[in-house]
Order: C-alpha cells, then structure tokens, then sequence
C-alpha cells in the first residue's frame, strides 16, 4: 500500500454511536495500568479518550473515523489532544518524532517516506512564546499531518506511553511503601553507601518493574529506557552508550536480583538515579 492510499482512521464499528462499553473497558485497562506503571496506549484509544474529555459531536466523530481530518477547532483540539496522551506532542517542546513514529507503520516499497515528512516538517512555524494555546495547538495538528498523509499508515496495535515525572515520583513512594523503606533509609548516603545499601537496591528493582523498563528474566529494556528517557538525545547514542554499560555491568553482576537491578539501572542510567535523589530531596523537606 503506497502513502497515497490511506486507510480511514476507524474508531468505532458504528462512528454515530456513543462508544459506551469501549470507553468502559479503556477506563478499566488505564485503572490496571495505574496500579503497575506501565501504560499502553493506541491510537484509537487515545482518540477515544479524547473525544469523551472534549465533548466530541458524534457527527464529527464520523467524520473522523472516515479518514477525514478537517481543518476545524474541534479536530485540531482532538489531536492535539492524542498528542498530550500518547506523549509525542508537548506544547514547550513539541513533537516528539521517535515516539509518533511509534504509532505509523510504512510501506515497505516507499523508500522515500521519511524524506517527504521531513520536507513537510521543515514547512512548518517553530515553537512560539510565549505561550499562545491556539498557536500550539495548530502546531500539533500540522505537526500530526505531516506523518499522517507522509510517513505510512497508522497502527491498531498498543504503544509504550512514557510517564511524566509526577507519576515516577508517585511509582518511587509507592515501592518505599511496598518494601518498608522509609526516608530515614534513604537521606545523606555516600556513594559508597549507596553501593552496600540493599534498601536502595531493592528500590531501584522496584522501580524498574513496575515502569515495565526492566525484568529479572531479561534485564533492561533499552527501547523502552529511551522512550522513557531519550527526549533531546540522539537516539543511535543514547542506545550506544546504554548497551555498552549494561554489558559491561552484567559481566560483574550479581546472583543477588536487588544488587544485579541497581547496577544495571542505578549506575548506567541518570535518569534512574534522579528519581532516587529527587524523591529524597522532596521527601527530606516534608519531613
């Protein structure tokens, strides 16, 4: 299938109806996934979301599920919305163009795929500030059409949604609570004692399963770990460098799952190690 023959951006079997038990079953899916962590998202169920917050009319809903994007407020607000959801968009920072790549599969005979989206992004106004909510918001939906009539055709399936650094905050006291590990446990370690502090260790594990970024069974997932981590990074290196640590702290890995979780994480990813320091802090001066 070449760029030109779109697919209709199906949501619902019957786009007229108000998706009732659909919206049921995505609340219940999000409400597990709070309790774990991690969060998969797709496309349509992120249109979904969005409709209902938004106020969506159904007629323009059908419209939508047809494959027609329109250039109006009520099509520009939703997929700017998918964008917030699905965390490819930000209004501060913009697109997010290894995270939308996510949601669009190419045909594999168009060589030329990201050539053309990136001609069309080249096209478009940058960020302005300050903050104009319109501007933003044209942006993202201009942003969004590019790889829709450019970069292939959407996918049904769910994605990886990184968290905010609220919810890792959230995802760090909740395992201190798991685990009995109070503040005291944490507050003025060394480096060294951090090393030997198996409280700590078990933390970080703690951390790492439940954001789905690791498992004792195959050790760190580094597409994730970028997804999660690697906004501003180039990509090829970040991977790089993540692979070379990762290899070289499994070679003196321990049989211990808390110790081989620490090292793996804690000592080859800052962003690991932030939410540590940055929960103490916050913690350190409520208490």
């Amino acid at each position: 299938m070449t760029h030109s023959e779109k697919r209709p951006l199906t949501i619902c079997s019957s786009a007229t109806m108000v998706c009732v038990e659909t919206v049921a079953m995505l609340l219940l899916l999000y409400a597990v996934q709070v309790c774990t962590g991690l969060r998969k998202q797709s496309f349509d169920e992120a249109v979904l979301e969005c409709a209902e917050l938004l106020l969506i009319h159904p007629r323009k809903m059908e419209s939508i599920s047809g494959g027609i994007l329109g250039n109006d407020d009520d099509t520009k607000s939703l997929i700017r919305c998918v964008g917030v959801s699905c965390r490819f968009w930000s209004d501060y920072t913009g697109l997010r163009r290894d995270i939308i790549e996510r949601y669009f599969t190419p045909d594999a005979s168009d060589t030329l795929y990201r050539n053309r989206t990136q001609a069309c992004l080249k096209k478009l106004p940058v960020l302005s500030f300050p903050f104009n909510h319109r501007n933003q918001r044209d942006l993202a939906y201009r942003s969004f059409l590019c790889y829709y009539h450019n970069y292939g055709n959407l996918k049904r399936t769910r994605n990886f949604v990184p968290m905010d650094s609220v919810r890792l905050l959230e995802l760090a006291r909740q395992c201190m609570n798991v685990l009995c590990i109070g503040v005291e446990d944490l507050v003025d370690l060394t480096v060294a004692e951090l090393d030997e502090n198996r409280s700590v260790h078990c933390m970080v594990r703690c951390i790492g399963l439940q954001t789905g970024l690791y498992s004792d069974r195959y050790g760190v997932n580094i597409d994730l770990v970028y997804a999660q981590y690697g906004e501003g990074y180039d990509e090829a290196t970040f991977k790089a460098n993540a692979y070379s640590c990762v290899r070289n702290q499994s070679a003196t890995s321990s049989d211990d799952p808390c110790r081989r979780a620490y090292n793996l994480l804690y000592k080859c990813f800052e962003n690991v190690r932030n939410i540590v320091s940055r929960f103490e802090v916050q913690e350190s001066y409520e208490t």
